[in-house]
């Protein structure tokens, strides 16, 4: 690791809370994603225990951006945080898995099938987007993948056991802030089908790292409709049909 990703790495973990936000650096340069991802695992190492992944940033036709998981930072559904633990609470409904075999590493890519054979159960789930940022969301992409994709926390939901990615596509769900709906949808991923965007990030990992998956992973695969902002004191429920539903609480 190079000393500009070690600064750039104690400049992020320094930005957490109760650390102060800082700017995008101007004195630091990325070069490619190879550079944001070095960093992004010299702070995550310094975060917590990794329990999974998620993915982020993604734009339809190319490779999904991904970032650790923390144990310390995910819960179950019905879950509370406190907003004096972020800088910012935004939402996003997602869909995630849990592999309950692992997917090792090898040469040739996984296809759809032997990934959906090692999913032990498919999840609706909150994430909790923050960053350490002040100009977020005008965040350079670079910096942002640098940044964990902008990640703040993971609420797990209650799921069905996986029988194939098919349901992924097309699922319909519903977000609702105390009772109000302020999402909803069916289908319509921003970045086309979860199940092709999971087997693509799989493959992708493997081929960069030389790592594969360990079972019990969790792999969340980005918000199915942006963000929502979350105040103090409200209540997120998020339900997708016939997959499960997710209950936030924020104090």
């Amino acid at each position: 690791m190079t000393s500009m990703q070690k600064t750039a790495a104690e400049r992020l973990l320094g930005a957490y809370p109760p650390g102060r936000l800082v700017p995008v650096p101007d004195d630091l340069a990325l070069a490619d994603e190879s550079e944001a991802y070095a960093i992004q695992a010299r702070v995550a190492a310094s975060l917590g225990m990794p329990c999974g992944w998620k993915l982020g940033g993604i734009v339809r036709g190319e490779t999904p951006r991904y970032s650790r998981l923390f144990s310390e930072l995910c819960r179950p559904s019905p879950a509370r945080f406190s907003h004096e633990d972020f800088h910012r609470v935004y939402l996003e409904p997602e869909l995630a898995v849990v592999l309950g075999e692992p997917i090792p590493a090898r040469e040739a890519p996984y296809g759809q099938e032997e990934v959906a054979a090692c999913v032990a159960s498919l999840h609706a789930a909150i994430e909790l987007v923050d960053s350490r940022f002040e100009a977020w969301p005008e965040v350079p992409p670079l910096w942002q993948l640098a940044d964990g994709l902008s990640h703040g926390a993971f609420v797990l939901g209650s799921g069905t056991s996986s029988d194939g990615l098919g349901s992924m596509r097309d699922a319909a769900y519903r977000l609702c802030l105390d009772d109000e709906e302020v999402l909803a949808g069916a289908g319509g991923h921003p970045g086309g089908d979860p199940a092709e965007l999971l087997v693509t990030m799989i493959n992708a990992r493997i081929r960069a790292s030389g790592e594969g998956f360990a079972a019990g992973d969790v792999i969340t695969t980005g918000t199915f409709a942006g963000v929502i902002p979350m105040l103090p004191g409200q209540r997120a429920s998020l339900r997708f049909l016939e997959i499960g539903e997710v209950v936030l609480d924020l104090s």
